[in-house]
């Protein structure tokens, strides 16, 4: 129930329509503005500071209803052995009879092949109501480890099924197995719903720390999501909730965190301590996941400081020729996070890249949802651009930022240092078959802008553009990601052209052009192969939920990783200043 002390935000966010708040509700993105009826008065207001009142009415445009989000959810699964964490027996009914004056548990736990404890009361008060019914064929165990689950009558060794779940701070992807078969039976996403409490982490964790419930609302949100995700699988599928007895999770630091319910305001401060980097086991019914109450819910471990779980994921996605040479991995977000090294040695560190890579802190920027610029490209003096689900675009998500950064870049609209010229300086030095892009160029309050479309060609009926802020935005998130990059590899003590390949994971590295991205100096290029991964994190969650291989050498490649803390490096602040300009580093981008 929403009170008048709320806001819009909140109410919005209450009716299954959560809003952008970038900001985390302070007021400062205007990426939450909503238009309201008050006292028969239309007005723009911001929804997160905006209190509901009676006879309040909210009018809310399509985009901000129906928001269809680019998430990434494919990876590439390399072949394991089938071997579940979580398993059932049948035991048919003539194995069942007890020898006298013996124990009906004793009994079964000697036809098992695995050793199992003696189970709960619960357990044992279901085994005592259930085994000696004469109308039975026989009994169903599952178990994990040598823990016992659930107890079923007669044969339901087909209905055991789990969740793998890549738990991101901007989008959440579930997917679906049969872990009898080892099919998978569907993929399942949404945005995470702590986005209406802040677009990053550290605002997330701001909002636990000042916020009284912080910490409970955010975790109810993301359980929320989960629960959402897990009820849309479950109908489609006609499953029984009670039939899913595994879940394996992954996420960065925050995430791991918020999920569980941990306080993170020290993950949050230097030094930047984690409650545990242990994987994390608990129970369904302990967090109030819909599905059977005894499901085993594991958080994948961590690594240290903001290098998560996800990343460990991604590690675990690899291939074992992948481990063999160095390689540079590089998971870009609103937190960077990068890994360099071999099967014998790893270093990982995460460089906040602010939340200019995914829409947040741009004029016109936003997720990649329908009507956001994915794609852009200069040619003859034109703009031709990409729109995700067709049609008029309302503003532009990360990968159409960076191409649009490059291409100005390229055609000298804006210069190394990352000025944006102005309509007279860009006719003085452009080319000939440029000299239409200066159309494009325009003061608006008082600051050089770049018109992506016009009045006419957007959706909203209101110029598209970029701004001279929004330049200096992106050369503030590139110089942190290629600083990273560049001390990770000094500190590992090799030379980057001693490097196998670089590979970029997530979903953001999955949808920007890679050549453009290394053109503006977002990513190395070294002379170096480079490929995307997709979704790496994802792929190596569900394969930590088929495979006991995989489970086995978890914690045998999280031992082999040290966290690198690069804010202490005395050389971070320099190179960071350094690398603030766009190099054209990559010169076979044209």
């Amino acid at each position: 129930m929403i009170g008048e002390s709320e806001t819009i935000a909140s109410a919005c966010a209450f009716a299954g329509f959560p809003l952008d708040q970038v900001c985390g509700g302070r007021g400062t993105c205007g990426k939450c503005k909503v238009e309201i009826v008050k006292n028969g008065e239309t007005k723009e207001v911001l929804a997160c500071q905006e209190k509901v009142s009676d006879e309040l009415i909210i009018l809310l445009k399509r985009d901000q209803i129906n928001k269809k989000v680019n998430i990434l959810t494919e990876g590439d699964l390399i072949p394991v052995e089938f071997d579940p964490a979580v398993k059932k027996v049948y035991i048919e009914k003539e194995s069942l009879k007890t020898p006298p004056c013996s124990g009906d548990w004793e009994n079964i736990n000697n036809l098992l092949n695995v050793d199992i404890k003696t189970p709960s009361l619960e357990l044992l008060q279901k085994l005592s109501n259930i085994l000696h019914k004469q109308d039975i064929s026989g009994i169903t165990l599952t178990y994990w480890h040598n823990e016992l689950l659930d107890l079923d009558v007669n044969n339901t060794e087909k209905d055991l099924y789990g969740f793998a779940i890549d738990v991101g701070t901007t989008t959440v992807v579930a997917y679906l197995y049969n872990l009898h078969t080892g099919e998978r039976m569907g993929i399942y996403s949404a945005l995470n719903g702590q986005v209406s409490e802040g677009a990053d982490v550290i605002t997330r964790i701001l909002a636990c720390i000042n916020n009284p419930g912080g910490l409970a609302k955010l975790q109810e949100k993301i359980l929320d999501t989960i629960n959402q995700l897990v009820e849309q699988a479950v109908n489609e599928h006609h499953i029984d909730n009670g039939d899913i007895y595994y879940v394996a999770l992954c996420g960065n630091s925050t995430m791991q965190h918020l999920f569980l319910g941990l306080n993170p305001e020290f993950l949050g401060k230097s030094p930047f301590t984690s409650t545990t980097t242990s994987g994390v086991v608990t129970k369904a019914k302990q967090l109030n996941i819909n599905i059977n109450p005894n499901a085993i819910v594991y958080f994948l471990p961590l690594i240290g400081g903001f290098v998560g779980a996800d990343t460990l994921a991604v590690l675990l996605s690899l291939p074992e020729t992948d481990h063999l040479g160095y390689r540079l991995i590089i998971d870009l977000g609103t937190n960077g996070e990068i890994v360099i090294g071999n099967k014998d040695r790893m270093l990982a560190a995460s460089t906040a890249a602010g939340p200019a890579l995914e829409g947040g802190g741009i004029q016109f920027g936003m997720r990649g949802t329908t009507g956001a610029i994915e794609r852009v490209n200069l040619q003859n003096g034109n703009i031709a651009i990409k729109v995700i689900g067709g049609g008029k675009p309302t503003g532009i998500c990360g990968s159409g930022l960076i191409d649009a950064v490059a291409e100005m870049l390229r055609v000298g609209i804006i210069t190394e240092t990352g000025k944006l010229l102005k309509k007279e300086e860009y006719l003085n030095t452009c080319p000939p078959e440029y000299r239409g892009l200066a159309d494009r160029l325009e003061t608006i309050d008082g600051i050089n802008c770049f018109i992506l479309a016009t009045e006419e060609q957007s959706q909203n009926g209101q110029k598209i553009y970029i701004t001279q802020k929004d330049i200096r935005a992106v050369q503030l998130a590139k110089s942190a990601i290629y600083t990273g990059c560049n001390l990770l590899v000094q500190e590992y003590g090799i030379k980057p052209e001693q490097l196998k390949e670089i590979l970029i994971a997530g979903a953001f590295g999955n949808y920007i052009d890679i050549e453009k991205g290394q053109y503006i100096g977002l990513l190395p290029s070294w002379g170096v192969p480079t490929r995307s991964i997709g979704n790496a994190a994802g792929a190596g969650v569900q394969l930590f939920m088929l495979s006991k291989e995989i489970r086995e050498k978890t914690y045998d490649i999280q031992r082999k990783v040290t966290h690198i803390e690069l804010a202490t490096n005395p050389y971070f602040q320099k190179e960071y200043l350094k690398n603030l300009n766009f190099s054209k580093c990559n010169n076979s981008y044209r």
